[in-house]
């Protein structure tokens, strides 16, 4: 088990870099027709702090004899085909293809998925109280505060991208399965940390300080792609998806005088 958690925890580790690198890619290449973006930004900081958590964790799993709960497993293997799902679609979009799919009305797995994530939920809490051994030690504490802090701060992201989702169906008539992924994505990423506090909290993952000092670089990661999601939802602030819309405008004008 403790082998298998460590490969998934490098592969995810290594997607994340991806991902980013990507996004990078695609701002340098896109700044003089579509401008900054907050959201690829905001993206590329928390890929370069999600990446190296799971890589590092990978790396003393398998190669320094941290223990794997098997909350931390099962967490990993739920978040896992929505994170390949958003990966596959991120490269096809990279590579000029389409990067997402239409899901079109309410398909049941659609209409299912709260009641899935509703049991996901109970079951892990249910788990959780089971784990045993919990006792305040101020050599982790730091380190499950942060987490703690992720566990929120994700949640609040994967509130406001879902909110997005269902808000959009009404109009589009359907579902953005890339939307759906993310969302999913950053759901189960809430959850993973909290099993990541749960488990420091009962001396099964000690503390590292590299690990450490990556994951309160991930939480002003997680500030800012929140402002960002926030804003977006709210229509205060148009990113990439409003400018080709400025974009063709700016090129009409000289045509029109």
């Amino acid at each position: 088990m403790t082998v298998t958690l460590g490969a998934l925890n490098f592969v995810l580790g290594l997607v994340y870099m991806g991902y980013g690198t990507m996004t990078a890619i695609e701002m340098v290449r896109n700044r003089e027709t579509m401008g900054f973006s907050h959201f690829g930004a905001a993206w590329i900081a928390m890929a370069f702090t999600c990446g190296p958590h799971h890589a590092i964790h990978g790396l003393h799993l398998v190669a320094e004899g941290r223990d794997g709960g098997p909350l931390d497993l099962f967490a990993v293997l739920v978040g896992f085909p929505a994170g390949v799902i958003w990966f596959l679609l991120r490269v096809e979009a990279f590579t000029g293809g389409r990067g997402d799919r239409f899901v079109p009305g309410n398909p049941l797995w659609v209409i299912a998925l709260p009641t899935i994530g509703g049991i996901y939920i109970t079951a892990l809490v249910a788990a959780a109280l089971g784990v045993g051994g919990i006792r305040l030690d101020a050599d982790n504490f730091p380190m499950v505060v942060s987490n703690v802090l992720l566990v929120g701060l994700y949640a609040a992201i994967a509130y406001f991208l879902s909110r997005t989702q269902i808000a959009n169906r009404r109009p589009l008539s359907g579902w953005s399965l890339s939307g759906l992924a993310l969302s999913v994505v950053f759901w189960t990423c809430a959850a993973m940390h909290g099993i990541y506090a749960l488990y420091g909290l009962s001396g099964r993952y000690a503390l590292d300080y590299h690990g450490l000092a990556i994951d309160w670089l991930a939480v002003p990661a997680a500030v800012y792609f929140l402002w960002v999601v926030r804003a977006l939802y709210r229509g205060r602030y148009q990113d990439w998806n409003g400018a080709p819309a400025k974009a063709s405008a700016a090129a009409a004008a000289p045509a029109r005088a």
